[in-house]
């Protein structure tokens, strides 16, 4: 965009020739005072200059550049600072009040009173009227006598057999762990501070001219009505904290409203929590008894014993095999190779008793002609024929 361009947009206050990036932009590169009296004092040809100082040379000749650039950022930046904020005071407010006004909530709390009493009858702590705020945030932590289970789990259990619709009251409060991050001290110090700047560009703007003015009347009005309004729910919700201190008769030095919704989100989410971890135990013990009533039935159903009757299919391959065994099954196969390997060690040892005797025989035949070579050597005779059959 030329400089002349930029110069005249920033005259007019036009808001359409220039966003708020480029508003941004232009109040980023002002020039100083320094700078601008040697443009002021610069006497020679523009065309001699460099480019940022024929840009400042052109920005010097709107009137009260600076301002008009100030209250265009102001207008663009409006919506997005007052949204945020009202979006807060109103969640603060708004959840207060709900917690407050909450039938659902106060009997919740009663059947707490009434489970706690039961649980401490006969104790020092029986017979209560009431409790601390902050017990609701350690519910949670105190045990019961089943494993795994808490008070909150039995207050749940409880409301879930009697009171059924009170089991989801929590959701009718709002996003109380988001609601209670919000400090209201903090949103009347950003009130304060808006509503500063709102009251500087209105006393600036009286240095411009009538038709600059006009451009920014709605704007600054309905930047006026927000902060009476904000300022109204502000304090509304400051009353709500003198409220809380009553109604749970708290010590106005240790308890803000933010920490009362603190322990009241503490509460609502283990509240929650609780819900699901006991249908997740309803479950199990269902699967469990389940799991029981068929063992217990498989327990009773009768044996097959006879040989040839086919064994229920509930029952276990292994024991039908173990049962088949005790009962003296037959290997039809294994008998007939003993039978084989018995008839093949006979044949052997008969063959070994046959070469035996043979052996016994040739062994005599043997000793009668060694006997008769004896007496051959008695009469001179000197060959010696044994013959062996």
């Amino acid at each position: 965009m030329p400089y002349k361009d930029i110069s005249e947009a920033i005259k007019g206050c036009n808001r359409e020739k220039l966003n708020v990036d480029q508003v941004c932009g232009l109040l980023n590169i002002l020039p100083e005072s320094t700078e601008i009296d040697m443009i002021k004092n610069f006497t020679g040809k523009p065309e001699t200059l460099a480019e940022a100082e024929r840009f400042y040379l052109a920005l010097i000749s709107v009137p009260e550049y600076g301002l008009r650039l100030q209250c265009m950022k102001f207008s663009f930046e409006f919506k997005s600072i007052t949204e945020d904020l009202s979006r807060r005071v109103d969640s603060v407010l708004e959840a207060g009040t709900k917690i407050l006004e909450s039938d659902d909530l106060k009997e919740l709390l009663h059947i707490l009173l009434v489970v706690g009493n039961f649980i401490n009858t006969g104790g020092y702590a029986g017979n209560a009227i009431g409790f601390k705020l902050s017990l609701l945030s350690k519910v949670h932590e105190i045990k019961a006598n089943k494993p795994r289970m808490t008070l909150m789990h039995l207050l749940v259990e409880s409301i879930e057999k009697n009171k059924p619709e009170l089991l989801h009251f929590y959701r009718k409060l709002g996003n109380l762990n988001e609601i209670c991050k919000i400090d209201n001290a903090e949103n009347e110090k950003e009130l304060a501070a808006f509503t500063k700047i709102v009251g500087n560009i209105q006393e600036s703007l009286q240095k411009l001219d009538a038709e600059s003015r006009d451009k920014f009347t709605d704007i600054l009005t309905e930047a006026n009505e927000f902060c009476a309004e904000t300022k109204r729910k502000i304090e509304e919700i400051n009353g709500l904290e003198t409220q809380y201190i009553k109604f749970f008769v708290l010590d106005k030095r240790n308890y803000s409203l933010k920490e009362c919704l603190k322990v009241m989100a503490v509460f609502c989410t283990k509240f929650e929590q609780a819900i699901g971890e006991n249908k997740k135990r309803k479950e199990q013990e269902e699967r469990l008894a389940r799991r029981k009533a068929e063992m217990a039935k498989r327990e009773t159903l009768p044996r097959a014993k006879k040989k040839g009757m086919p064994p229920p299919a509930e029952e276990c391959l292994i024991d039908n095999l173990l049962s088949e065994i005790r009962g003296g099954l037959k290997l039809k196969k294994t008998q007939s190779m003993s039978a084989t390997e018995g008839g093949n060690k006979v044949a052997r040892n008969t063959s070994i008793r046959k070469s035996n005797a043979a052996s016994t025989q040739n062994w005599k035949k043997t000793k009668i002609a060694l006997d008769d070579n004896k007496d051959n050597d008695n009469l001179g005779v000197n060959q010696i024929d044994i013959t062996v059959v």
